[in-house]
């Protein structure tokens, strides 16, 4: 069906939402709405429209609930209604804050007339449709930690990370350090998630938890998202600007997050100096004393048994890589490393 034809329908009573089904509406924040719209306008695919048809006995007509794609609807609805303006950080700049009826002609054309995947149940009880999801959903791949924080929180954060991803994928997956898989299963997300957790709330040990705070602080209001985008550039060109770490030592993801945070620190002095404990402060000016040059790092990641002395880098770099110690060991090294290669 085309959104034309959707819309004019659901204007006209023709397609209802069954509230029985669906969650309240408005969970979708407007930067959602107008990355999906956006989706549409450029002929992305999207998730199918599930439809439960059945016979209204006082109109004697037929009529369609939505059983599964209330906040699509919604944000078809009211973008085709002129009721929703397009946000002003989606990615195509010509359409940033225009509604519907601002749209060229040749925008026009292309939302009316793309095609929603839709799959209708026929005439069927409730009871046959609960037995359709079960089965149809009784095989899906779990959704990992990071894919579950994109379906759950829809506030600016979330689209703060995954503008940062897209910028990247492209280059980073190049140098190797994103697989395919990687960025279908939102692994990129995950890291860019970890470094701002660093710029935000210093070193510390991250789990599930951690990010899971992060995502909810920034869920509503996201205050400190220009600065924090600064810094991830400074962070992630500095790291692309310098091929010598461009080797598969550094092409591993809490490896990467150090080298970022380390030029990070570098480039912008006194970014990490309020959230710095007194015992990473010591970790850090006791490892640069020892004016360690950065392709022995290298080197010792390839071999350490050929570096004892580099042990502690090391061990850091392989073992229990994402607690506390470990990162703050990590930074130290690299980013005094980096600072003599200047």
């Amino acid at each position: 069906m085309s959104v034309a034809d959707y819309c004019h329908d659901f204007n006209n009573k023709k397609i209802i939402v069954n509230d029985e089904y669906q969650r309240n509406v408005g969970l979708w924040t407007s930067q959602a709405k107008s990355f999906f719209i956006e989706s549409i306008l450029l002929e992305y695919p999207i998730p199918k429209i599930y439809l439960h048809t059945r016979i209204d006995l006082k109109s004697r007509q037929q009529v369609k609930e939505v059983v599964d794609g209330q906040q699509r609807t919604q944000a078809l609805v009211s973008f085709f209604n002129n009721k929703q303006r397009l946000t002003s950080n989606i990615d195509t700049e010509e359409l940033r804050g225009l509604r519907y009826n601002q749209l060229p002609d040749e925008w026009q054309s292309r939302f009316l007339s793309y095609s929603l995947p839709i799959d209708q149940f026929p005439v069927a009880t409730e009871e046959e449709i609960q037995e359709a999801f079960r089965r149809m959903n009784a095989n899906n791949v779990p959704l990992n930690d990071e894919e579950q924080r994109n379906a759950r929180y829809q506030g600016p954060f979330k689209w703060f990370i995954i503008k940062v991803a897209d910028r990247y994928k492209a280059t980073l997956s190049k140098l190797g350090l994103f697989s395919r898989r990687d960025l279908v299963r939102m692994a990129d997300l995950k890291v860019y998630s970890e470094i701002t957790s660093v710029i935000d709330k210093g070193f510390q040990t991250i789990k599930g938890k951690q990010i899971d705070d992060l995502y909810k602080r920034y869920n509503s209001t996201f205050p400190n998202e220009s600065a924090y985008e600064e810094l991830l550039m400074v962070g992630i060109d500095g790291f692309l600007d310098r091929p010598e770490l461009h080797g598969k030592p550094l092409l591993r993801a809490h490896m990467f997050q150090s080298a970022v945070l380390a030029l990070i620190a570098i480039r912008k002095p006194g970014t990490f100096d309020l959230s710095l404990t007194a015992a990473q402060k010591e970790t850090i000016e006791r490892v640069a004393a020892k004016e360690v040059p950065l392709q022995p790092l290298l080197d010792a990641l390839a071999d350490p048994e050929s570096f004892p002395d580099l042990e502690e880098f090391t061990a850091a770099s392989t073992q229990k890589t994402n607690v506390e110690a470990s990162k703050v060991v990590r930074f130290s090294y690299l980013m005094a490393a980096l600072q003599l290669d200047q």
